[in-house]
């Protein structure tokens, strides 16, 4: 058997596992982000009209144009969605592959397709790979990898075999990468990287282009969005980001081994300097400086790897959640290659690794069910945080979606509990309590929320609703005329002013100037329908 067939049989065996661990994702519904990402994305239903889909997130155009296809051909059903992640999943799973193949020949492994094909294979059925598999809005994690780990395989076929259509290949996978998802941007540190430790030959002047790439990167950054880093504001600190990362960045490494405590919603504390939090940053210090003291071509490029891509989402940007699984999903295989690298100097590393995938693949399967509904993720993240008011609230948005009501008001109470000045805990509380009727307990909620925020517009416009639905439409009138006293534009104020003015109270030119202002600002309220009629109503 040649080496080309020996490649395409063990990516078909490698095809045959990856598919087994992820066949009963494909009937999951959409989940957290893809309401927003997907479901509440319109520029992907106008696939036509490309800058407009582009234009929804300039800094990731491949990513959105990805969803725009996925509706074009099959619509709002989310099985094409899943399918066409699970086949990323697979190609990607075919390049850790080559990729792991291609390190360890140019490190003179006996057995380097065995040891890229093992790799590949534990990273491809590892459970913490879910949320970015199962779950649609992963998918830009998905895409990254797929450019990143291609364009490491050509930057080593170049820099060690002197092709150098893989070495334009390269960077233009460089670029795709930098416009599907800004991790990519490591791309150019990595190859320098793999220079140093595995061809062992840095031809400088091969990486200007890496320096002006970087330059231009940032620079176009800077010109959209007035800053180099993040376009998105800072949630903490940069002290209390650096020790919070520091422990998160080793949390992640013991799930790549023990994939046990997973979560949509880890809720990792913030922390400043603490026996645990200085104890991780000296670890991460102490074995970087081994890794690049000793630069052993597998552990220290398996580790400086891991680290690297992972920088963009776990190191100086203070993002909105302190951890998520997704985000170490390409520097995973990183791990698990050196692992595997490690274990193929065993004989019994073969019966090991088929005892580790069938595990793996079980434990896949079981995280796989956990993505298929709203509320089975946050029934699932209250388990693992039962003390987070944030997972609470978002158990209770989940069962409010899904009609069970009885079950959100107590998701909700647990919040409020949990976390008394969560204005937006007992809102949503009073919308559950008022949607089954219980109009004192709604009151009673909303009030708490203006006790925590007297300016929480959607509290007193909420109150003002609920007295317009009881006939109270004097106190309705107060209440509503207070929101916009706090926020001049509220859209659901201004419409239920115009229908109390226009109907109730016979106040027609009130009920007119209310629709204008809602008419002029309010294009894209889920009640613009309904509020052009009453217009129309109004007028003739």
């Amino acid at each position: 058997m040649t080496d080309e067939s020996r490649r395409w049989l063990a990516f078909l065996v490698l095809a045959a596992a990856v598919a087994l661990a992820y066949f009963n994702s494909l009937n999951g519904a959409f989940t957290y982000d893809d309401k927003v990402e997907v479901v509440g994305n319109q520029t992907i239903r106008m696939l036509e009209q490309w800058r407009m889909v582009v234009a929804y997130n300039v800094s990731r155009p491949i990513t959105v144009m990805t969803y725009a296809l996925n509706f074009h051909y099959a619509g709002m059903e989310p099985l094409s969605y899943h399918v066409v992640d699970v086949a990323l999943h697979l190609v990607n799973v075919g390049l850790a592959m080559v990729l792991g193949a291609t390190i360890a020949r140019l490190l003179k492994h006996d057995q380097p397709l065995y040891v890229g094909a093992a790799a590949a294979l534990i990273w491809g059925v590892h459970p913490l790979n879910t949320e970015a598999v199962s779950y649609v809005t992963g998918r830009s994690e998905q895409l990254t990898a797929l450019w990143i780990l291609l364009a490491l395989w050509m930057w080593l076929r170049w820099s060690a075999d002197g092709d150098w259509r893989a070495c334009v290949g390269a960077w233009i996978c460089t670029i795709l990468g930098a416009f599907t998802k800004e991790v990519a941007v490591v791309l150019p540190v990595a190859f320098l990287m793999l220079d140093w430790l595995v061809v062992r030959r840095v031809r400088w002047q091969a990486h200007v282009p890496s320096a002006l790439g970087l330059i231009a990167f940032f620079g176009l950054r800077y010109e959209i969005y007035g800053d180099v880093i993040s376009n998105v504001p800072a949630q903490r600190s940069l002290d209390v980001q650096l020790w919070t990362t520091a422990e998160v960045i080793w949390r992640y490494v013991g799930l790549s081994v023990v994939p046990v405590g997973q979560s949509v919603f880890h809720d990792h504390p913030e922390t400043g300097p603490s026996i645990t939090s200085v104890s991780a940053m000296l670890g991460l210090v102490g074995v970087t400086a081994l890794a690049l003291w000793k630069r052993h071509p597998v552990y220290s490029t398996a580790w400086l790897l891991f680290l690297l891509i992972l920088a963009p989402s776990s190191s100086f940007v203070a993002l909105k959640e302190t951890m998520a699984e997704h985000r170490v999903h390409t520097s995973l295989w990183a791990l698990v290659f050196a692992g595997v690298w490690a274990a193929s100097r065993f004989k019994a590393t073969p019966y090991v690794l088929a005892g580790g995938t069938v595990l793996l693949t079980l434990l896949t399967l079981q995280r796989n069910t956990v993505w298929m509904t709203e509320s089975a993720l946050w029934a699932d993240a209250t388990r693992g945080n039962p003390d987070s008011a944030e997972a609470w609230y978002g158990y209770g948005d989940a069962l409010f979606l899904e009609r069970q009501l009885d079950e959100s008001v107590k998701a909700y109470e647990k919040a409020t509990e949990l976390a008394p000045g969560n204005a937006n805990a007992w809102n949503n509380l009073g919308r559950s309590e008022a949607t089954l009727g219980n109009f004192e307990a709604a009151e009673a909620a909303w009030k708490e929320a203006l006790k925590v925020s007297p300016s929480y517009c959607r509290a007193h416009s909420n109150i003002g609703q609920l007295k317009m639905r009881t006939g109270d439409y004097l106190e309705a009138e107060n209440w509503f005329n207070t929101a916009l006293v706090y926020c001049p534009r509220n859209c659901r104020s201004h419409a239920m002013l115009g229908r109390l003015y226009g109907w109730e109270l016979d106040e027609k030119d009130n009920a007119r100037a209310h629709f204008e202002v809602y008419q002029e600002h309010c294009d894209a309220d889920s009640q613009a329908q309904e509020v052009r009629q009453w217009v129309m109503e109004l007028t003739w």
